[in-house]
């Protein structure tokens, strides 16, 4: 493999505990291995529509592809939501750059977070779970179907899992998910970068949660971006640690690399990560202006992977990582029941709403909406609920 001064610092990680980095896997701990170096493609974010799937603006066939949980068991493909974390190992992609496709070999979910919702403040858009404060951005937090009004639908104590974006800069989570997590929970869950390592008390922080562990843990340095478990009673105001993983993965070489997160250290403009994933920007097309990238902020880095570094090619802030406004979602496959009065649809279990001005019609007009028709719906995640508006509906 060829060498970069970036290639020093991924080892320095590695030795610090962040090896097996970015959303992939010890075998044993995390669950399976990356696809094959070279020629495939990799891609991380969250889910932005169905029909295939969309993650990073990648339109990905799943039609054969395994999917695996946090832990590598393997579930269906109706266990997928908009919103969730997501990496994707998949061929080569091909397309265009306005439309790159490809087919997926392997979907694993990801949870940043999982615990009890408390502190719910649906005014403030936030809760915390796992002693964590999470934001819920207008536009760009989706909810699983079971909470109809968004956050509203979310009670004091209820078991859930949260994908989205550690913020450093702000100690907090950005969610791009919310869904339930059935059953008793055994023990609870994060991701992100340690803080504040004392060998001697053997205590460390991730965010504002503050673990407590026994014997070795030779992962465990400052900085190291790993998935922690614990129990679910915390002891003298501390969480007792059960397992300690790597939070990201060191990707082997690949001819493309997609990464959709938030900048989890940051040493320049040129040298920062991205969820874990440590990323060389030195020749890379920054899409904005000069000094915006800085740590917490989202970003979408586009490149390839070399001696397990991200040698990036394009770099843009992502504005559909916070702020209103955001990006599209995609939704491509026939409607599955019509709401005329209430002027929506469910397409892909997602209630589609496109009474909201502006909503433009290609082929065919409002009146030809019915049950089995084929579409393909562009729009957004709308606020505090569990619906996509729509902005554009094509028909097929």
């Amino acid at each position: 493999m060829s060498s970069t001064p970036f290639a020093a610092l991924a080892a320095g990680w590695r030795t610090a505990g962040a090896a097996v980095l970015f959303l992939a896997a010890l075998v044993a701990g995390c669950g399976g291995s990356v696809g094959v170096g070279g020629t495939g493609s990799y891609a991380s974010g969250p889910i932005e529509g169905f029909g295939s799937i969309f993650v990073g603006g990648i339109e990905f066939d799943d039609s054969s592809a395994t999917v695996v949980d946090d832990d590598g068991i393997e579930r269906t493909r109706s266990a997928l939501r908009l919103g969730q974390s997501t990496e994707i190992d998949s061929e080569a992609i091909v397309g265009t750059d306005d439309a790159p496709t490809a087919v997926a070999t392997r979907i694993r979910m990801i949870a940043e977070l999982v615990g009890l919702a408390s502190q719910i403040d649906t005014s403030a858009g936030t809760l915390v779970v796992f002693g964590q404060t999470v934001l819920v951005v207008d536009g760009a937090t989706a909810f699983d179907p079971s909470f109809v009004n968004g956050l509203a639908s979310v009670a004091d104590g209820a078991a859930v899992e949260v994908s989205g974006f550690y913020d450093a800069a702000a100690n907090r989570y950005v969610a791009t998910l919310i869904a339930p997590r059935s059953g008793p929970l055994t023990a609870y869950q994060v991701r992100g970068p340690v803080q504040d390592l004392d060998t001697t008390a053997r205590t460390f922080r991730i965010g504002a949660a503050l673990f407590a562990y026994d014997g070795a843990q030779p992962l465990l340095d400052d900085g190291a971006y790993l998935r922690v478990r614990a129990q679910t009673v915390p002891v003298g105001g501390r969480w007792v640690v059960t397992e300690v993983a790597s939070g990201a993965r060191e990707l082997p070489d690949l001819d493309r690399v997609k990464l959709r997160g938030a900048i989890t250290s940051f040493v320049s403009s040129t040298e920062f990560s991205v969820n874990g994933q440590p990323v060389d920007a030195r020749a890379a097309r920054r899409i904005g202006q000069p000094g915006e990238l800085a740590l917490g902020k989202p970003v979408v880095v586009d490149g390839s992977a070399v001696d397990g570094v991200l040698v990036a090619r394009t770099v843009r802030l992502d504005e559909r990582g916070g702020g209103a406004d955001q990006g599209s979602i995609t939704l491509a496959g026939a409607i599955q029941s019509v709401d005329a009065p209430g002027r929506s649809f469910v397409l892909r279990d997602t209630t589609v709403y496109y009474g909201g001005n502006g909503v433009q019609f290609e082929g065919g007009t409002e009146a030809q909406l019915a049950t089995g028709r084929a579409v393909t719906v562009r729009g957004v995640v709308a606020g505090q609920s569990a619906r996509v508006n729509a902005r554009r509906i094509s028909f097929d």
